[in-house]
């Protein structure tokens, strides 16, 4: 059959059961999708899945292959779909989503009774011999979880009445020692005032370091849970066209696109975000890696996903800084401002403050969890933050405000 039907069900905020919201239809011939709300959903809740997408008349779906990005952001990324192909082999788009864990992200599931299942530290510390084998193939003795995204292989963990995210070493980190890196550079992040998710960094028997990082879009037990929704920045800029994307992917952008969701002004937010990744050249600040979350209303995620990138040259992030541009420098920091409705003198000063607490910590935040020699290496991730420490902010002309973002 061309065509494929899946239940959708969300887990409304506040609330343990499930409710059916409607049914996607999928046409594997033309990778169309579509979607019909139940009424009495709509009618009870009124919560939209998509509020610019996934109106009470949806359109249909051409972007992702035909899957609605909420939906895309619910089911497994590549981690979780490396593991679904090895227990099944090769699956369709709808196939990934009907047999993905019940741990992706947000509040969309597409099975009625599913449970989750998270480890305890100490499950993790058993299960740890081995694991990732080196092949990405998940043991047999281990559940294919977690399907939020991401190519690093993880596990759901729940310790300290929380549930988290354990993330795994994967090949090229020799040192297992990503997890401190990425422990320290959202704990800088929290210290500069960006809302970041809490982490903390746990040693396995054989010496390995994994990172725990909070799960904010689930809080609860394993017995009485509640979700919230979840929507990827990949979601709200409206890419899945590969013809388009390369446009779509900017930050200024991502913020007129989040005021359709949010109805706020997240523009001084998400600048304060794209600053310190510059200045910690995070340069795997791609679109994945940004959110918006539903609680009652949506609003911007926590930050998550930032690891400094030692290198040479200028720093390129994934999303443009400014109009057409991805390359990070002193001055392209400062005209990003003047897009995103950041004034000057405060622009100005919030560089100058990130940078000072940047390069005076991040040595100390790492200390005693990495050699000399890989700490030494490291210091060139912060190569755009020591340029701006001489830098004279008074050269930059001032910029006309994109078209593209108006703050209210």
């Amino acid at each position: 059959m061309a065509e494929s039907k899946l239940s959708v069900y969300v887990q409304l905020s506040g609330e343990e059961q499930k409710s059916l919201a409607g049914e996607f239809t999928w046409n594997a011939e033309t990778a169309v999708g579509s979607f019909v709300y139940e009424d009495s959903y709509l009618k009870q809740s009124g919560y939209l899945l998509d509020p610019v997408v996934l109106k009470p008349r949806p359109r249909k779906e051409v972007r992702n292959n035909g899957i609605y990005g909420v939906f895309r952001d619910a089911g497994p990324d590549a981690w979780g779909r490396d593991q679904l192909t090895h227990i099944h082999g090769m699956l369709d788009e709808i196939s990934v989503l009907q047999n993905a864990p019940e741990d992706g992200a947000g509040n969309i599931t597409f099975h009625p009774d599913h449970r989750l299942h998270a480890y305890t530290l100490k499950e993790i510390d058993d299960v740890s011999k081995g694991f990732p084998p080196s092949d990405t193939v998940i043991s047999n003795a281990v559940n294919p979880t977690t399907s939020m995204g991401g190519a690093k292989p993880k596990l759901l963990a729940y310790d300290d009445g929380a549930f988290w995210i354990a993330k795994f070493p994967e090949k090229g980190d020799p040192e297992f020692k990503n997890a401190a890196n990425e422990h320290a550079m959202l704990s800088m992040a929290d210290q500069c005032g960006i809302n970041a998710c809490e982490s903390r960094v746990h040693q396995l028997p054989d010496g390995r370091l994994i990172i725990l990082v909070k799960r904010f879009d689930l809080s609860g037990n394993l017995e009485h849970f509640t979700r919230f929704g979840f929507a990827s920045a990949h979601t709200v800029l409206g890419m899945g066209d590969p013809r388009k994307d390369s446009g779509l992917k900017s930050y200024p952008l991502l913020g007129h696109q989040a005021r359709l969701w949010t109805r706020k002004d997240l523009g001084a937010e998400l600048w304060q975000r794209l600053v310190f990744n510059a200045l910690v050249s995070n340069t795997d600040d791609h679109a994945r890696n940004h959110a918006l979350i539903y609680d009652g209303q949506w609003s911007l995620s926590k930050a998550f996903d930032i690891v400094a990138a030692p290198g040479a040259g200028p720093v390129r992030l994934c999303l443009q800084i400014h109009t057409g541009s991805v390359i990070a420098t002193p001055a392209s920091l400062l005209i990003s401002a003047d897009e995103m409705g950041v004034a000057r003198e405060q622009a100005i000063e919030t560089i100058r403050s990130m940078t000072s607490l940047i390069l005076e910590q991040w040595r100390d935040r790492i200390g005693g969890q990495m050699s000399a020699k890989v700490i030494d290496q490291l210091a060139s991730a912060f190569r755009l933050a020591d340029e701006v420490r001489s830098f004279d902010f008074s050269t930059v002309p001032a910029t006309r405000q994109t078209r593209r973002y108006k703050p209210t």
